[in-house]
């Protein structure tokens, strides 16, 4: 989880679901309560190749490249 302060100050949580499909996702969104925890998705849903940077090494291709379904879910504090 990561937390942001947006430009009014307030404090603003993220979690990123990544998982192969928009029912996985939403599946992990309701195992976890993060409705009850006041957490709403903050744009839409899609399809993504995942890839770490290492500074100045090759980057790492994460899932053997599959694409997986990533959505982004957000509170304000």
């Amino acid at each position: 989880m990561q937390a942001h302060s947006n430009e009014t100050g307030q404090t603003e949580d993220f979690i990123t679901i990544i998982a192969p499909s928009m029912a996985e996702v939403m599946a992990s969104f309701r195992a976890q309560g993060l409705a009850e925890k006041q957490y709403a998705i903050v744009h839409r849903a899609g399809r993504h190749s995942f890839t770490v940077a290492h500074g100045e090494e090759p980057a790492t291709t994460l899932f053997n490249g599959m694409p997986m379904i990533a959505a982004t879910f957000a509170r304000r504090g």
